[in-house]
């Protein structure tokens, strides 16, 4: 079997997957570098290449998910520092297990930061399901008097699962159809929000977000979105939303009848009061200014050159 049907083979099962969250794929993608690595180191073998080459196929598999540019990113740069293959190859998987290890390390201080922006009390508004989220609404939680709203997240309904985790833990929980967001959002002193990623769309989050965020700006409840540091993503890097899922999951329509089945959308910054990172708020303008100061491999560049086509920038 070619080189080119061994990666495709690792790929694949990352390619499939249309359920994890970004800290799973991370973890996946992180695997595959990895075994990539481990396997294909012949005599002469140039690792960065190597390593551009699976990094372009993991993009490629899940574009919608930032963390996976920062991951490659980081395994290109522990690449080219060392001066033997065989190093290099040790020096890559270093790097992919140290990402995957810092995402854990870090998420307990994104909770915290996220969970002091909310309002001691009054109801808080969230939909989907995000690990994020649900860590920074568990946190203290005790301090905090008032209800989680909880969006059922159609068509899946992971926000039946938010809605479980948090009444297991003695929160008081309001589920709502995500028919009722601006209705919901009324009575809410903030909305809590996760995100895939953060670049020239926007927030890019589970569908539903757009209708919650600009609902609660209409009438001045803060919009929080907490995301680890390695979503962000730097100017003219896509954010692909065209994954058109099964229409079935939404209804098994009669002829004559298409549906339209995406699960994320963008959310502007300018909807937006704070996003959160493990470092702390920062306003939109901030971000902007950290997005445009972040560098990457020059590989991810033309990587994102070849896809800017596909995703074009959300307009208002």
């Amino acid at each position: 079997m070619q080189r080119t049907q061994r990666l495709d083979a690792l790929v694949a099962p990352l390619r499939d997957d249309v359920v994890s969250g970004a800290s799973e794929l991370a973890r996946g993608a992180a695997d595959v570098l990895r075994r990539a690595v481990e396997t294909e180191l012949t005599p002469g073998t140039d690792v960065r290449a190597l390593v551009a080459d699976v990094g372009r196929r993991i993009l490629d598999a899940q574009p919608a998910m930032a963390p996976l540019v920062a991951l490659v990113a980081e395994a290109l740069r522990a690449a080219t520092g060392a001066p033997a293959p065989e190093e290099a190859r040790d020096a890559v998987r270093k790097a992919a297990e140290g990402f995957t290890a810092g995402m854990e390390a870090r998420a307990p201080a994104l909770a915290a930061r996220a969970a002091e922006l909310l309002p001691r009390e009054g109801d808080v508004l969230t939909l989907s399901s995000s690990s994020t989220v649900l860590r920074a609404l568990l946190h203290d939680r005790e301090a905090r008097q008032g209800r989680v709203v909880v969006l059922e997240s159609r068509p899946a309904g992971e926000g039946r699962d938010t809605a479980r985790s948090l009444a297991a833990a003695g929160v008081p929980v309001l589920f709502a159809v995500d028919a009722a967001a601006s209705s919901m959002v009324t009575s809410c002193t903030a909305v809590l929000l996760g995100a895939d990623s953060i670049g020239d769309r926007g927030v890019v989050n589970k569908v539903g977000s757009l209708a919650v965020a600009l609902s609660a700006q209409r009438v001045d409840v803060p919009v929080l979105v907490a995301a680890d540091s390695s979503k962000i993503l730097p100017p003219g890097f896509p954010q692909h939303l065209a994954d058109d899922r099964p229409a079935e999951q939404v209804w098994a329509a009669p002829a004559g009848v298409t549906v339209w089945n995406r699960y994320f959308e963008g959310v502007p910054l300018d909807a937006v009061t704070w996003v959160i990172t493990e470092g702390g708020p920062m306003r939109p303008e901030e971000l902007e200014r950290r997005r445009r100061g972040l560098d990457v491999p020059d590989e991810l560049r033309a990587w994102a050159r070849a896809r800017s086509g596909q995703t074009p920038r959300l307009a208002r």
